[in-house]
C-alpha cells in the first residue's frame, strides 16, 4: 500500500486498522480485499487513492495498481455513486461498458477474478471509501447475511479510520483572505473579468492571485482547485 498523504504517524495507525479488518473478514472467508483511501470529491479510480490490499497476488496488485489499467476499473465509482453493496456482477450488469472497461474486465477474467463483493463506505466530511471483497466465487443469495455482517465490521472500521485522519491530518493550505475570496468566485463559475469587477481589481491582478492559488493547492487548472478546496473545507458550496 502506497499513501499519498499524511505523515507517519496517521499512517501507520491506518495500516493498523486496515490490518486488522483484513484479518476479521479472512477469519469469516473472504479470500482477498481492497480498500480505496480517497481524498473526498475524489474518483475511487483516480491518482489521488491509495489502494491497501491484502490477499492478492503481487502480480496482479501490480498490474491493478498501473494508473492507466486502475483507472478502467468500472465497479468503483459506480458502486458508490448507487450507494449500495452489490456484487461485482451486478455493478457491470448496471452500467453501458466502454471499451476500456471491456479490456479491463477481460484481463481481470484471464487472472482468475469470478466474482466478488463492491462495498461503499460512507464517513464525515464526505470521506468515503470503496471496498473490495473476493470470496474466490460466485457470490448468491444464500451468503447475503455473511455479507451484511461483514459490510457492518467494515463500516465500522472505516468510521475509526476517518477518525484518525481527522485528527491528525496536515493543516489546510494557508489562503490569504483575497486568495480565499478567489477560489470562492472560481467555484462560482466566474471568469478573470467578472471576478475583477467583482473585486475591484485587475484582470492582472485576478490572474497573479489565481496562479499563485494553484500553487498552493499543487493544482494545474479551476476544476482541480474547486476539488482540493472542498475536501480541504477551504470553500463549501451552498
Amino acid at each position: 500500500m502506497v499513501f499519498l498523504w499524511g505523515p507517519a504517524k496517521e499512517r501507520s495507525s491506518v495500516y493498523s486498522e486496515l490490518n486488522e479488518l483484513s484479518e476479521q473478514l479472512m477469519a469469516k472467508g473472504v479470500a482477498a480485499i481492497s480498500y480505496h483511501i480517497t481524498p473526498p470529491f475524489y474518483s475511487q479510480v483516480s491518482q489521488r487513492s491509495s489502494v491497501f490490499h491484502s490477499g492478492y497476488p503481487e502480480d496482479i496488485v501490480s498490474a491493478y495498481l498501473d494508473p492507466d489499467f486502475m483507472e478502467s476499473d468500472p465497479i468503483p465509482d459506480h458502486v458508490m455513486s448507487v450507494g449500495h453493496v452489490m456484487t461485482w456482477r451486478e455493478v457491470i450488469a448496471d452500467q453501458k461498458l466502454t471499451e476500456r472497461h471491456r479490456n479491463f474486465l477481460r484481463v481481470s477474467i484471464e487472472k482468475g477474478f469470478i466474482d466478488g463483493v463492491a462495498v461503499p463506505l460512507f464517513g464525515p466530511k464526505s470521506r468515503n471509501s470503496y471496498l473490495s471483497m473476493n470470496f474466490g466465487k460466485a457470490i448468491d443469495p444464500a451468503d447475503e447475511q455473511l455479507v451484511r455482517s461483514l459490510v457492518g465490521i467494515a463500516q465500522t472500521c472505516h468510521r475509526r479510520i476517518c477518525a484518525i485522519i481527522n485528527q491528525t491530518s496536515n493543516a489546510d493550505p494557508a489562503l490569504s483572505e483575497r486568495e480565499s475570496e478567489v477560489l470562492y468566485w472560481i467555484a462560482r463559475g466566474k471568469s478573470n473579468a467578472d471576478m475583477a469587477t467583482i473585486l475591484a481589481i485587475s484582470e492582472a491582478t485576478v490572474d497573479t492571485y489565481i496562479r499563485r492559488l494553484f500553487k498552493k493547492l499543487d493544482v494545474h487548472d479551476r476544476v482541480s482547485a474547486v476539488i482540493v478546496g472542498l475536501s480541504s473545507s477551504l470553500i463549501k458550496l451552498r
